[in-house]
């Protein structure tokens, strides 16, 4: 589709709103209007009234969703909510109901009809007319009858950036409060926002941001995606990053619920959820079903816990599928509306590493964001936060997270006012986090808090031949897919031996890399172990070694091969001291 990036719907400032007023006053007088005559607006009969209201059908319902939005924000005011089409006739009226005399209560009723060229300067027919949001209080209206309002719109755009109409907020001329042009900018914010994301064929939801705090306002950029990636339409704020950025390219390296830095500033993608309900009759390919049918019985008593609030506990060596399991049963979950945040605790830099947990408010500290930011857990709220290596984390913070995890409250630094969150946690760690309580590293109260529900995900060296032929199958298809050059493809028996073979320390990772590897060099031909080259001679792999030592060190001479030679992440990925690891290395090179 295209779409109309131009900023239609502008903010306008005081100079600018005086200009504005300026034009629309010129413009009453070419049309032939009279300051002093008395003009009505003119009013649609009923049937082509019920024909607008059933053109703006899903527009009017999702405006009617906002509506109790309205009326927190104006608190019992006496004003009104209009919305009126791009013809500038009023389809929606809502708010007090004994605002207005006789004559005003008509004139704002649905049905009534304010484009400028009938009834002179006014908010809802000028915001059309210059596709900016304008406020025409009292005097500044150009007819004498309309002097005793005051009125605030805002233009609603469509999804692909087309003028939808307005919302207006109005009220008695002495009674307009400053903030009435906010609300009504917040509300067609809001209703652009859902008209974006609940189109027909929304899979995917692209949250763009200049920070992580920005993410998921009203005001943030919103893009809705097919499922291969296809942009269906954007907000206002999104449509000024899409001359900059490669979105059907850029949505292959992003992961769901994560929290990804671009250029312009933050991304975050998640699944629509209403749609696998739409495609689950169509297909047996969905994600969700994909999901379901992929877990094991352990995973899904996990998952039966987890949307009780249950904690979950993934354990597993590197590369074993703890972070895609989690996304897996946060798509099948009774969150899956809700956000996935993603934080890896040993990447967070320690002297930053309570900041971007917990979150800071404005001036908190030297080099801050401005604005403060909100923090990963608070970032979750209403959805699921996964801590993976939250063996990493510090014991400062990890007492920190304890009162969170106990008070469902969240105290951003610099602030003294503990914040409510909802979420669901899920840890992981490669480590043996019972044996760091034993020595001291990890608290035992935390591990408790964290150990509902406990999970350990096999090495794939442990996984049966079917598991195995199942997983290779399934990771064939995909990457054959993803590449879209070429067709799926099988192996012969003795590729297949020689994968099974092989002890594969970086596990389904690692696995994974090196099928991608092979499909591509084989360019669509079969695959063969020379297209294996990263690894050790599989030919060599088909004899197993006959004894638990043989196995071991030929484990640590290639986990050290595959981290390049560094020996303390060579520990980490086996789980192993580095002393250990030195002294089987030098025994292996005396032997």
């Amino acid at each position: 589709m295209t779409l109309n990036v131009v900023n239609k719907a502008a903010l306008t400032h005081p100079e600018q709103e005086s200009q504005l007023l300026m034009r629309s006053w010129q413009r009453s007088h070419d049309y032939g209007l009279s300051q002093h005559s008395h003009h009505a607006p003119e009013l649609l009969d009923q049937t082509a009234l019920h024909h607008a209201q059933q053109h703006h059908a899903s527009l009017l319902h999702h405006l009617n969703t906002h509506l109790p939005l309205f009326e927190q924000l104006q608190q019992g005011r006496r004003c009104r909510l209009l919305f009126a089409d791009a013809q500038g006739t009023i389809l929606l009226s809502a708010g007090d109901p004994y605002f207005g005399n006789k004559a005003q209560k008509i004139a704002l009723a649905s049905g009534a009809s304010w484009h400028e060229q009938h009834m002179g300067t006014n908010a809802i027919g000028t915001a059309l007319k210059e596709q900016a949001e304008v406020s025409v209080l009292g005097q500044q209206h150009f007819l004498a009858t309309n002097q005793k309002i005051s009125c605030s719109a805002c233009p609603v755009l469509s999804p692909n950036g087309d003028m939808l109409g307005v919302i207006d907020i109005s009220s008695e001329i002495g009674e307009h409060c400053q903030d009435m042009p906010l609300t009504a900018r917040l509300m067609a914010l809001a209703l652009e926002n859902a008209l974006v994301i609940n189109q027909a064929h929304t899979h995917w939801i692209l949250n763009l941001a200049p920070d992580a705090g920005s993410l998921q306002q009203p005001w943030s950029g919103i893009v809705a995606l097919r499922e291969n990636g296809q942009v269906l339409g954007a907000n206002r704020s999104a449509r000024q990053w899409l001359t900059d950025l490669d979105i059907p390219t850029m949505i292959h390296g992003l992961q769901q619920g994560e929290l990804t830095p671009v250029k312009q500033g933050i991304v975050l993608l998640s699944r629509q959820p209403t749609m696998d309900k739409r495609r689950h009759s169509q297909t047996t390919a969905s994600t969700a079903l994909l999901t379901e049918t992929a877990l094991t019985a352990n995973e899904h008593r996990a998952l039966k816990l987890m949307n009780h609030h249950i904690p979950l506990l993934i354990q597993g060596e590197t590369g074993t599928g703890k972070d895609h399991l989690v996304r897996c049963l946060h798509q099948a979950g009774n969150r899956a509306s809700g956000p996935l945040i993603a934080v890896n605790c040993g990447a967070l830099p320690c002297e930053l590493l309570e900041a971007e947990l917990f979150g800071y408010v404005a001036g908190a500290f030297t080099g801050g964001s401005k604005q403060g930011r909100p923090g990963y857990i608070r970032a979750a709220d209403k959805g699921v936060l996964f801590l993976d290596e939250i063996g990493e984390l510090p014991l400062a913070a990890q007492t920190r997270l304890l009162r969170v995890l106990q008070e469902k409250t969240v105290t951003p630094l610099g602030c003294h006012q503990p914040q409510a969150v909802d979420f669901q946690l899920v840890a992981a760690s490669h480590q043996d986090i019972a044996a760091m309580v034993e020595q001291g590293t990890f608290r035992q109260d935390l591990y408790f808090r964290i150990n509902g529900y406990a999970l350990t995900l096999p090495p794939l060296r442990a996984y049966s031949e079917a598991e195995f032929t199942a997983l290779l199958q399934q990771l064939l298809q995909k990457l054959a897919a993803s590449h879209a050059l070429f067709s799926p493809t099988t192996l012969s028996d003795e590729v297949i031996s020689a994968l099974r073979a092989y002890h594969w320390p970086g596990n389904i990772r690692q696995f994974k890399q090196q099928l991608e590897v092979a499909i591509i060099l084989a360019e669509g031909h079969a695959i063969d172990l020379t297209h294996f080259s990263a690894l050790p001679p599989l030919t060599e792999q088909t004899t197993k070694p006959k004894d638990l030592k043989s196995v071991t060190d030929q484990l640590i001479i290639d986990t050290l091969a595959q981290c390049g030679g560094n020996m303390s992440a060579t520990a980490r990925q086996l789980n192993m001291s580095r002393t250990t690891v030195y002294a089987r290395l030098r025994a292996i090179k005396q032997n």
